[in-house]
């Protein structure tokens, strides 16, 4: 298995490296190839649909709502390019992450890991770029938010998040971000 971190840390800029043993947690073969690199233009057909995906299968009944802010929506992904990551599995997008600063907070705008690469800690290493990023950017919080019966709670729960209160539908999480 082969993590590669394009876009990401580089060496000597204090972001920590990539251990070599935390391949052995990953459901992925010895020839997999896992690829984790900055959003781009061409990207944004598949963000597009990993939203849709999302809204359709756990808050379809905001769906109408969603279509209706689509331009709004596309204007916060384009903007938000310079802080998308996007994971690859052996050439082909399986997920990825945004995230937008809010003074010395990191807001995750959106995590999404394609349904059948699930459960493969894809999800966990975008969470982990999120939070090198958001470090590099001076945040010394990380903030994120869920309808309420979304199963990524477990996630959020094991890599440190706490609960911080709720928004109508909505489970707020809130996370330290220490010095690496």
């Amino acid at each position: 298995i082969r993590v590669i971190l394009r876009g990401a840390a580089q060496p000597g800029d204090g972001a920590p490296d990539v251990p070599k043993n935390r391949m052995e947690f990953m459901d992925l073969t010895e020839e997999d190839r896992m690829e984790l690199r900055r959003g781009e233009p061409n990207d944004l057909p598949f963000v597009y649909r990993s939203e849709r995906r999302y809204m359709e299968e756990l808050e379809s009944d905001q769906l109408a709502g969603w279509y209706e802010g689509l331009e709004r929506l596309l204007e916060q992904w384009v903007v938000g390019l310079p802080r998308t990551t996007i994971a690859r599995l052996n050439g082909i997008r399986v997920g990825h992450l945004f995230w937008e600063p809010a003074g010395e907070k990191a807001v995750l705008a959106s995590v999404n890991v394609d349904p059948s690469h699930r459960r493969r800690r894809i999800a966990s290493l975008l969470m982990e770029r999120f939070e090198e990023e958001a470090r590099r950017a001076g945040c010394s919080r990380a903030e994120l938010g869920f309808v309420s019966h979304n199963p990524a709670r477990h996630l959020y729960e094991k890599l440190g998040y706490r609960p911080a209160g709720a928004d109508g539908r909505y489970v707020l999480m809130t996370k330290c971000l220490q010095a690496p």
